[in-house]
């Protein structure tokens, strides 16, 4: 039998023996379960010295006699039945009614005879639930007191039921344990309760992992005593007024732990028989934990061995409980994907763990630093000032600059940081670590390596953006969004080329919303992704439409990074241009150089593979970036578009004027296209014509216009078929 038993089987043996208010029905159904549960030959529930049910005793129940006052031996012979190694568990605390089950082949141990005492426990819970109901419909004088006694049953059956399931799907260990702590004392009229377990291989050193600690000595004293008996303890405190229990928790039939309830008042039995039962269920959770150790990793990040989010948000409400000057730093990595990526996850594992020791080394011993997630960290400074806290942040992210040899080579990376204190408003934990994450946003907005501190107008903003993302996402499935067609001009004949898709968005609510506004906000999010699928989807349906009246025409496409870094990106290309039967040859996608030098490497990978494909490739607001000719020379695009920042003030900045003089004469030297952005009025126009810039676009050309302006704008512009001639200018 494997160590599977624990959750689900009890669950279902629960309610199987829960679902009859009779108490024959109860018994027999238990001994049914727990032979079948265990692979057990015979079963039997012992009540007053007498076989009230049995399982495997043949005909007449032969031998039960004899097996019910062996009791708990380790093994008994059965006529008619044979030898058997039998376990038996009282059905409670100080009663001689038991469960025994036996196995004719091997012994049941460790885990198994855990499952028996479990089973005896909620079998003992039922059946006193199915006796107060006898009692109650026979006893009509006592029926207020019943009904209070059968609710607080009834809670302690549920709370173990949500406890058992919570086990069995697989949740948190330290959410279950909590949830056996917080049970039990709501159970216990709202005493402390804690779960204490002693260290591997330290028994004398314990230490409370869930539950309010209470007085702290005694609690571990009263634990320790019943760790080492391995049995029950209560202790009366008549000078402070409250008695303590504590009872063995086990992992895997050996105890490890202790459940302890802090009682005002003084100890009764019934409450120690509510203790043993939440016991069994920290036990159970425990043993399908399979070890002591993942209650203290539970808190730890085993990647960096910092203090994970949980254990930091404890110690952060520890610290704003002593209403002292604390600060949090929210860290985020910069590049840190792109390392990932490039050099597998072993490597970012590696760099996580050096980035944790820089962050460590360079704070003071009162001073915490944990991982959040991901590529994210925190860290409390105590006793902190604004100013300390900003000259904290910038050190270490001096630090954080400096190479990492990672995998046998030197890696680059850097961090944004939030700063946040209470006095920005945030009264709790979580809300002061929302609120330094707040401030990295705006910092990693405002370029690498930045320190930013909170501001409540920073809060304002990022719920105004989560709404607006929230908007858009309902955009994206509502049918809100449509391309409009800006029409690629050739300078030389003046005749349509192409169009470039542009996305608009009117939102019910919001009315026309600019491109400008919520294009940034999705390139933050994976949204960006979803909406350049959209595009490509409808873009290329729409030159589907086209192509058969117009056959040279070609339909530009904006790409962002995060869609250029999808390693499903290429593919979905492949997949779209198949399935609207549009040439390859046909498409241009248009990156800026933002997206290429993000992760030069992928994106270099990514777009040799657009090129086997066929599709045209386009470098974006060329000029405004930072990469250099040896990086574009590298990257096989075949057009450079020149940013309307420049082309708007040539005629009067001669500056800007050289810029777009170079830019057309390196497309020359590198043959590829070059195309002008926001050509503005007939100066302009005349300029690039001169300067032999091949293609442009622009409000003086035309405006972007809906797809069916744009299909009427083609047809009055071009009367015949598009000639190659002009795609080839």
């Amino acid at each position: 039998m494997t160590d599977q038993w624990s959750a689900s089987q009890l669950t279902e043996y629960f309610a199987t023996i829960s679902g009859s208010d009779e108490e024959n029905v109860v018994v027999q159904l238990a001994v049914e379960r727990a032979a079948e549960v265990l692979d057990a030959e015979i079963a039997a529930v012992v009540i007053d010295g007498t076989v009230r049910a049995a399982w495997g005793l043949g005909a007449g129940g032969a031998g039960g006699e004899l097996l019910s006052t062996l009791a708990f031996a380790r093994s008994v012979e059965l006529p008619g039945v044979g030898s058997m190694h039998t376990f038996a568990a009282r059905l409670g605390r100080g009663t001689p009614d038991f469960l025994v089950v036996g196995r004719r082949e091997t012994a049941l141990e460790g885990a198994e005879r855990q499952t028996v005492q479990a089973m005896a426990q909620l079998l003992s819970l039922v059946l006193r639930n199915v006796r107060a109901l006898t009692a109650e419909r026979t006893m009509r004088e006592h029926e207020l007191r019943l009904v209070a006694e059968l609710r607080a049953r009834q809670r302690l059956l549920e709370q173990l039921l949500t406890i058992q399931q919570a086990v069995s799907a697989r949740r948190p260990l330290p959410e279950v344990l909590d949830a056996v702590t917080a049970g039990a004392a709501e159970l216990l009229n709202g005493s402390s309760v804690v779960l204490v377990l002693a260290e591997p291989g330290a028994a004398h050193e314990l230490a409370v992992v869930s539950g309010d600690a209470g007085p702290g000595d005694a609690v571990l004293d009263v634990a320790r005593e019943s760790i080492s008996t391995g049995s029950h303890v209560s202790h009366d405190v008549p000078a402070q007024r409250f008695g303590l229990i504590a009872t063995p928790v086990s992992v895997g039939g050996t105890i490890a732990g202790s459940l302890v309830a802090v009682i005002d008042g003084g100890a009764g039995g019934e409450q120690v028989d509510l203790l043993v039962a939440f016991a069994q269920q920290a036990s159970l959770a425990l043993t399908d934990a399979r070890t002591v150790a993942a209650v203290r990793q539970a808190h730890h990040d085993p990647v960096t061995g910092l203090p994970n989010r949980t254990l930091f948000l404890e110690r952060l409400r520890d610290a704003l409980a002593e209403r002292r000057d604390d600060i949090v730093l929210f860290i985020d990595l910069d590049r840190f994907k792109a390392v990932n990526d490039s050099l597998g996850h072993a490597a970012g594992d590696e760099l996580l763990a050096a980035v944790s020791r820089r962050i460590s080394e360079r704070l003071r011993p009162t001073d915490t630093a944990a991982r959040i997630g991901g590529d994210e960290f925190a860290v409390l400074l105590r006793d902190a000032s604004l100013e300390t806290a900003v000259a904290a942040a910038e050190r270490l992210i001096d630090s954080l600059r400096q190479p990492f040899r990672i995998a046998s080579r030197d890696v680059l990376i850097g961090a944004s940081v939030g700063v946040a204190d209470r006095c920005a408003g945030a009264d709790n934990a979580d809300d002061l670590l929302s609120n330094a994450d707040v401030a990295m946003y705006a910092a990693k907005k405002g370029g690498a390596s930045q320190v930013v501190v909170f501001e409540p107008r920073m809060l304002t903003e990022t719920v105004a953006g989560l709404d607006m993302l929230a908007d858009l996402q309902r955009a994206l499935h509502q049918d809100d969004l449509e391309l409009h067609y800006q029409p690629l001009v050739d300078l030389g004949s003046l005749r349509p080329i192409g169009m470039e898709g542009l996305m608009r968005w009117t939102c019910p609510r919001r009315g026309l919303v600019a491109p400008a506004e919520f294009i940034p906000l999705a390139e933050e999010s994976n949204l960006i992704v979803e909406l350049g699928r959209w595009a490509l989807g409808e873009g290329t349906r729409q030159l589907a439409q086209w192509l058969p009246r117009f056959p040279a025409l070609r339909l530009n496409l904006n790409i962002a990074p995060r869609q250029l870094l999808d390693r499903d990106f290429v593919p979905h290309v492949a997949d779209v241009l198949r399935t609207e039967g549009v040439p390859a040859a046909a498409l241009t996608l248009e990156l800026t150089e933002t997206a290429m030098m993000k992760d030069p490497d992928t994106a270099a990978h990514q777009m040799r593979q657009l090129k086997e494909l066929g599709v045209n490739l386009s470098v974006d607001d060329f000029g405004t970036g930072y990469s250099s000719l040896s990086y574009l020379r590298r990257f096989p695009v075949d057009e450079l578009k020149i940013d309307r920042s420049f082309v708007g003030s040539m005629n009067q900045n001669p500056e800007d004027l050289a810029v777009v003089r170079m830019v057309i004469e390196l497309g020359r030297a590198l043959r590829l296209q070059t195309v002008a952005e926001g050509i503005e009025d007939a100066d302009q126009l005349a300029v690039l014509r001169r300067l032999g810039c091949h293609l442009g676009q622009g409000y003086h050309l035309a405006r972007p216009l809906p797809a069916q302006a744009a299909t009427k704008h083609l047809h009055a512009h071009l009367n015949s078929r598009l000639s190659h001639t002009a795609r080839a200018a």
